[in-house]
């Protein structure tokens, strides 16, 4: 892969909190700074553990002492990424409007509208879900678990003003983040043909609102069964 000089550097500025000078960077958060940097630049999670230790600048027995082996560490790199990423998405989210729905949007819209500095970085993560996912499903559920709280907080917040009707939160809350999470693999790795980014996420969106504002009188007079199996009647947030 040919990469532009000093983008990695410059990628990895906006991937991992900056510590305030003369603040401690204990081993652990040296090893996962440089996996960061080293996935940049690989594009994949190749690199062996004697070359991680050398980027990290630390013994590779200190490695063992933080990891239990390779795919843990890479399974902490990958769920910093994503999560690290949806404070981000909230601020933007937060400070562009006071509008419910407009909110609620743009959460939905900027995962799969965000331009990345190179996009090398999104062929990664999306490469590395699709692989951990298969291992360590476990591992993908925790990382969502931000991002679902952020469309729950939104969801809601558009309930209260009278202008989403959920019928099911916790099952909107799951579809919904899993439609942008497939869409965006869709359109990063090309699993299907997806149309240019905009438009997808415009019609992620038009789909979502649409599925939001159902009357109540569109569903089966019993209650859907929740995600544990239970029935989540109880829960529901009525406009």
């Amino acid at each position: 892969m040919t990469l532009e000089p000093g983008w990695a550097e410059r990628v990895e500025g906006n991937a991992i909190p900056r510590r305030r000078p003369g603040t401690f960077v204990g081993p652990r958060a040296k090893l996962v700074s440089a996996g960061h940097r080293l996935l940049l630049e690989r594009g994949d999670s190749s690199y062996t553990i004697e070359e991680l230790v050398r980027t990290a600048g630390v013994a590779i027995k200190t490695f063992y002492r933080c990891f239990a082996n390779k795919e843990e560490f890479l399974r902490t790199v990958f769920s910093t990424i994503v999560t690290d990423s949806t404070p981000r998405i909230r601020d933007h989210v937060m400070t562009s409007t006071d509008d419910p729905l407009e909110r609620l949007r743009l959460a939905v819209s900027r995962p799969l509208e965000w331009h990345r500095e190179n996009e090398a970085l999104s062929r990664v993560i999306a490469h590395e879900h699709v692989r951990i996912a298969a291992t360590s499903p476990e591992t993908i559920a925790a990382t969502s678990r931000s991002y679902e709280a952020l469309m729950r907080e939104l969801i809601v917040a558009g309930a209260d003003a009278g202008l989403l009707f959920p019928a099911d939160l916790d099952w909107d809350v799951h579809i919904i983040t899993s439609m942008v999470t497939n869409s965006f693999l869709t359109l990063i790795i090309g699993m299907g043909e997806p149309p240019d980014r905009r438009l997808l996420a415009d019609n992620v969106w038009r789909f979502c609102l649409t599925a939001l504002r159902a009357p109540e009188s569109a569903f089966a007079a019993s209650p859907l069964p929740s995600l544990d199996g239970d029935s989540l009647d109880g829960d529901r947030v009525d406009g």
